[in-house]
């Protein structure tokens, strides 16, 4: 104890020497100010030192850990006019935070919270509003998933407040500049260094993080960053991030590493990554647009010569041997990135900002046989299309290029499209024919070889003579057949086509009107199965027997959460899948996203689901944060009175790379447990989910392609079972609550069987 004592006396005695005349701009911050005797223009709370900051100041602090929100506090922070919950608000038009001692991790500005963590919301510690910010020598840490180990002083130091990763912010700059020299910059998820001036400058910085954490406009130089997740950068669009002289290193497992999740230009001269394995995969996003271009001089990996982003190498410029100026990213503006052109269109303006610097612009082989530019040389061109025919799109990049030294790169990806023709003619009257308990139109068209991409689309018409709603929609290629279900007998089906093929427009529209359907027309009453590539994504109108109802609901144990969606845009989306969700499946489009499948009206007994999925997060948390976020599976459901039971698959605050399991009941829209949560890391690419109501017992089993992660001890497969009251209903319902983009989940297929159905119990109106 001794030593620590005096260890802090001689970094007081080194503090104080540092110090010059105080006065209303030069304050001092000292934990270990005598109270009693306290000087003008010294305090030893954080934030009775802002409150005395004027127009100019400079805010000198001694060595010790300042909180600037207390951890103690048990009262929850939310944030306030939309924006997220801050730890201090700082104005002062230009400010200066200067830590007086040489090593950084002497003088602390702390804080202690994150999202759903002692906050609603992504918690920020500081948000400075001026014109410029300069801080020196001290370490900037949310400690909400950190320890703070604090050395000149072990009776400072604080334990984390939670394992479970969240989102914890250090701050944001409302201003022209930010200088940051010997800084310690530590959280984990959306470190947020003082992220949002329009310039900021990093050098001798420490920078602990995981994903979207980053600036994404900065200059970094003789910095070193400790990588605790797969993507430090959201993006860094514009003129992106310029590192020099810096260290990466890799702190977990992962095999593949990216600098961006939405990618944007990055520029690293003379760095070093340091990864567990050669072996790994360095990139610059997993998904790179074509047009990116970053650049890397004398990067390595363990020590070994690397090219950064080996699978797509045109978004990589090597610049070994050549000059590269150090103090700015090389950037050239571009007026777009991103171009589509049609055979017979009028030219493509193209122009960069240059300003004194001579450009040239380029289309390579052989391209340059489907488009030409008028000139070589200037800040503009013009993009013609000289081809005449072509049957597939055609992608290149236009590139221009400024010479001499420092040269910077601006592409835009043009995509020409062939001329259009005409709707293929129909060769034969379509009809519909139905046989094994399908419905087929039966039609032909005049597609000189050419790939059929009709929009075909399926409705039933009731015995009112109207049109109901969608039955199924044309969402991947041609919809010609339809599976018959027990609610179209006594109907007629409607079938709308409007033929087209790739290369020409969709023709008008033709109407097909079925016989009326028998019920011996219908086979398989008691199963039905989709891979939702038939399933209508547009707001149904209302429900509709034995067809899926996509629409979007905001239930009421998410009332805390303030979000809400846009009913005039859909709530679903059928494409292809990113990051964890591989191929192409069905996916929310808007927080609230809801299917629901109403079955033909009678009393059903036991019930049975298998549902594959793909979470698009691949750590296994599933969504984007512990607030609310779940996807609830339904079985037993009326979707009149929201009445049944099913599986919630939740995020919480336990855990980062797991969610929880358990068995709820629907009672009119209200949602109970009945089964205590189970934490699990299964809900991962290849989840298979099993639920089933047989007499009085519910159960759920759930697994996944995925291995178990090896730093997991948390169960990979899921067994829960209930008692439950039988139920007479045979709905479903699917309920996401979760944000979408980046923490959506693909639908791939689901099986429903009834298992008991009496055939000869089924009557029709």
């Amino acid at each position: 104890m001794k030593h620590f004592f005096l260890l802090l006396f001689w970094g007081c005695l080194q503090a104080y020497a540092q110090v010059p005349h105080l006065d209303k701009h030069h304050l001092l911050l000292d934990a270990n100010a005598d109270q009693t005797s306290k000087k003008s223009y010294v305090f030893t709370d954080f934030k009775e030192a802002v409150s005395h900051l004027g127009d100019s100041c400079t805010l000198y602090i001694a060595p010790g850990v300042y909180w600037v929100d207390d951890p103690d506090n048990t009262q929850i922070a939310v944030g306030k006019d939309g924006r997220e919950p801050f730890g201090c608000v700082i104005r002062c038009n230009n400010l200066r935070l200067v830590g007086l001692a040489k090593d950084a991790r002497d003088v602390v500005l702390a804080s202690q919270r994150g999202q759903m963590q002692g906050a609603v919301g992504n918690f920020t510690m500081l948000d400075i509003w001026c014109d410029s910010l300069k801080v020196e020598n001290l370490t900037m840490g949310n400690f909400c998933n950190v320890d703070l180990d604090y050395p000149l002083n072990p009776a400072l130091s604080r334990k984390k407040r939670s394992d479970a990763i969240t989102q914890a912010h250090v701050g944001y700059v409302h201003g022209s500049s930010l200088y940051a020299k010997n800084v310690r910059f530590i959280s984990r998820l959306n470190l947020n260094p003082l992220n949002g001036a329009k310039e900021s400058y990093y050098e001798d910085c420490h920078f602990e993080c995981t994903d979207d954490a980053l600036n994404g406009t900065a200059v970094y130089r003789h910095c070193d960053f400790d990588l605790y997740g797969q993507k430090p950068f959201w993006s860094t669009f514009r003129q992106g991030a310029l590192f020099v002289d810096c260290d990466f290193r890799v702190m977990g497992n992962n095999r593949e590493m990216y600098f961006c999740k939405q990618g944007g230009p990055v520029t690293l001269i003379d760095c070093r990554y340091h990864a567990p394995s050669d072996s790994i995969y360095i990139g610059w996003t997993a998904y790179p647009q074509p047009w990116l271009r970053c650049y890397q001089k004398n990067f390595t990996l363990n020590g070994k010569p690397y090219t950064i982003g080996s699978r797509q190498l045109a978004n990589t410029i090597v610049m070994d041997g050549m000059d590269m100026r150090t103090d700015q990213p090389p950037y050239l503006k571009i007026n777009r990135h991103e171009a589509e052109l049609q055979v017979g269109d009028k030219p493509l303006a193209l122009c960069v900002e240059a300003g004194k610097r001579n450009v040239v612009w380029s289309i390579n082989p052989p391209y340059n046989q489907i488009a030409v530019l008028n000139q070589q040389r200037g800040d503009s061109v013009m993009v013609s299309v000289i081809c005449k025919d072509m049957e597939k799109p055609i992608s290149f990049p236009v590139t221009a290029r400024t010479e001499g030294d420092h040269a910077a790169v601006a592409v835009c990806q043009v995509t020409v499209q062939p001329p259009l023709l005409s709707a293929p003619k129909i060769l034969s009257k379509p009809q519909i024919k139905m046989e094994n308990g399908v419905a087929l139109l039966d039609y032909q068209l005049d597609l000189q070889g050419r790939i059929d991409q009709s929009l075909i689309t399926w409705s039933r018409i009731g015995d009112n003579g109207h049109t109901e709603g969608i039955l199924a929609w044309s969402n991947a290629g041609p919809q010609s057949t339809y599976r018959l279900r027990p609610g179209d007998v006594g109907n007629r089906l409607k079938v709308t086509l409007r033929p087209a093929h790739q290369r020409s427009v969709h023709g008008e529209v033709v109407e097909v009107v079925s016989q009326q359907v028998k019920e011996t027309d219908v086979i398989g009453k008691d199963s039905m199965e989709t891979d939702f590539s038939d399933v209508y994504c547009g707001w149904s109108q209302g429900l509709m027997t034995d067809s899926w109802q996509a629409d979007g609901f905001k239930p009421e144990d998410t009332a805390e959460y303030n979000w809400s969606f846009n009913p005039n845009k859909p709530m679903w989306e059928y494409g292809e899948g990113f990051n964890g969700a591989v191929g192409k499946g069905l996916l929310q489009a808007q927080r609230g996203a809801r299917l629901m499948y109403t079955p033909f009206q009678r009393q059903y007994g036991d019930m049975s689901l298998t549902l594959n999925v793909d979470p698009t997060k691949t750590a296994g948390q599933g969504f984007g944060s512990a607030t609310g976020q779940y996807m609830d599976v339904c079985l037993k459901f009326d979707t009149h009175t929201l009445t049944g039971y099913g599986l919630r698959i939740i995020r919480t605050t336990k855990h980062s790379k797991a969610v929880d399991f358990y068995l709820v009941e629907y009672r009119n829209g209200k949602v109970k447990a009945l089964t205590e949560p189970v934490s699990a890391t299964c809900y991962r690419t290849g989840c298979c989910i099993k639920l089933s109501v047989c007499g009085n017992r519910l159960v759920a089993h759930v697994d996944t392609k995925t291995p178990q992660p090896q730093d997991s001890t948390l169960p990979h497969v899921v067994d829960l079972s209930a008692t439950v009251t039988p139920l007479p209903f045979g709905g479903l319902a699917i309920q996401h609550t979760g944000s979408c983009g980046e923490s959506t989940t693909m639908l791939h297929s689901i099986k429903v069987v009834w298992s008991d159905v009496q055939l000869d119990s089924i009557t029709h109106k």
